[in-house]
């Protein structure tokens, strides 16, 4: 069995939220089309995604942010387990209060707590390269977004609201522009104006 099939079984035991592998497959896809060679991840929950993104090239450099001691204590292992190591950096905190990165970044990866996602995009978009993409995930968040009447839970009916407005202002971000894809939980990719690829 390997590391990543133990990690997603982990991760489907113990509750643990990963990416959807359509959507795994478009950040993958899209990394290597536009030669990403640095990946700012935000929300590291056990370091499957740092891992998979770490394993595309050995020239990739990754940084990752995590807030949860024992999200932490478990991507921890799994990194030193990974061999990658050299390749990945996790940040301890909260990504909205860490000092941010040294550096640009080819690929900024939004997946931390889905209400902050205007604020995350506020911080981190400046580091992302001339030439790069940022990529969210999480934004049909299982289909509630556009049919919020299928939960009674107030609390899940507020989080959708939270996502659903930023998922509306998105496309009007200035200097930005973006491409939706129905894959996975719903992936938005983002890349400044006048960069997109032809």
């Amino acid at each position: 069995m390997n590391q990543i099939k133990k990690i997603e079984d982990f991760a489907h035991e113990n509750g643990v939220p990963i990416m959807m592998d359509g959507g795994v497959e478009l950040l993958i896809q899209k990394i290597k089309e536009n030669n990403c060679r640095s990946f700012l991840e935000l929300g590291t929950a056990i370091a499957r995604t740092s891992i998979l993104i770490a394993s595309i090239s050995k020239d990739m450099r990754v940084v990752t942010i995590e807030r949860n001691p024992s999200m932490i204590a478990e991507a921890k292992k799994n990194i030193a387990e990974s061999g990658l190591s050299d390749q990945i950096t996790l940040i301890e905190g909260d990504a909205l209060e860490v000092e941010n990165p040294d550096g640009e970044f080819d690929c900024i990866f939004i997946d931390a707590a889905k209400s902050q996602y205007g604020k995350f995009f506020e911080k981190y978009s400046p580091l992302l390269s001339k030439h790069g993409i940022i990529v969210i995930d999480n934004l049909n968040f299982h289909g509630f977004v556009d049919h919020p009447e299928n939960t009674t839970n107030r609390n899940t009916r507020q989080l959708v609201g939270k996502i659903k407005r930023f998922r509306d202002a998105l496309p009007h971000y200035e200097g930005f522009v973006t491409e939706f894809f129905n894959v996975g939980d719903g992936v938005a990719i983002t890349r400044r104006q006048n960069e997109q690829v032809s």
